[in-house]
């Protein structure tokens, strides 16, 4: 039987690192996209399975296609394509900037499509694009202004393109909380505000991507589903009339 192979952007750590290593158990061969060349990190995964490196910048508009096309031309086909990368740009909105904008867009939105574009034409047999948005692509907060726009704007994306791309290949967003990783140093602060009383895992995030990915998951397209605790559903902690 043919490998699979899955294709996981910003995958150096995190969220996009737990996913590799959860595709690369499952049984995928894994193209394992990074911003730079990150060996350590690469042979560290090479110890689960067979995997290809890349790297290159996604706010170019030349990159997300080349790394796809890379990663597709190294093993022969691409059956999963994981859009992971992302900037979480936060400041107070009257001091965004235009380039603030631009920078959050290009890597966030514009660098998802080209590699989904790419990724469907490769896509001969069918496949599954999964895109990480956030709670913020249902929900804004202060500061958050430009990367809760993002994360919206891919929410969309993802819809569209699942219309466009059915039946063969499915489409499906994934919206991580609150999740303790190394860039989100203030995840275990919010556990006040998340009803299940804790941050989330990066593996927790990541089994929902495998599960996305995988067979049993055959009829699920053009969604968003909300890893977070029901975090999105809690306006206020105290009951009302108290």
């Amino acid at each position: 039987m043919t490998q699979h192979v899955a294709l996981v952007t910003g995958a150096r750590a995190g969220i996009g690192r737990a996913i590799a290593e959860r595709l690369l158990r499952d049984g995928y061969a894994l193209g394992f996209v990074t911003h730079k060349e990150d060996e350590v990190a690469a042979d560290e995964l090479r110890t689960f399975g067979t995997l290809h490196h890349a790297w290159g910048d996604l706010a170019d508009p030349n990159e997300p296609k080349r790394i796809v096309a890379e990663v597709a031309d190294h093993f022969g086909r691409l059956d999963v394509l994981v859009n992971n990368a992302g900037l979480s740009t936060a400041k107070p909105a009257l001091e965004l900037t235009a380039d603030d904008f631009d920078r959050t867009f290009d890597v966030d939105v514009r660098a998802a499509l080209l590699a989904s574009q790419e990724a469907a034409r490769r896509m001969t047999d069918g496949g599954v694009i999964v895109n990480i948005t956030s709670v913020h692509e249902h929900v804004p907060r202060p500061g958050f202004a430009v990367y809760a726009s993002a994360k919206a704007a891919l929410g969309m994306l993802t819809r569209g393109l699942a219309l466009e791309l059915a039946p063969k290949i499915r489409v499906v967003s994934v919206a991580p909380g609150a999740i303790a990783t190394e860039r989100n140093v203030e995840a275990d602060d919010l556990a006040p505000e998340i009803p299940l009383g804790r941050p989330g895992t990066a593996q927790e995030v990541a089994a929902v991507v495998a599960w996305v990915a995988s067979p049993e998951a055959s009829y699920v397209s053009g969604t968003s589903i909300v890893v977070d605790g029901a975090l999105t559903h809690q306006v206020v902690d105290a009951p009302a009339g108290q």
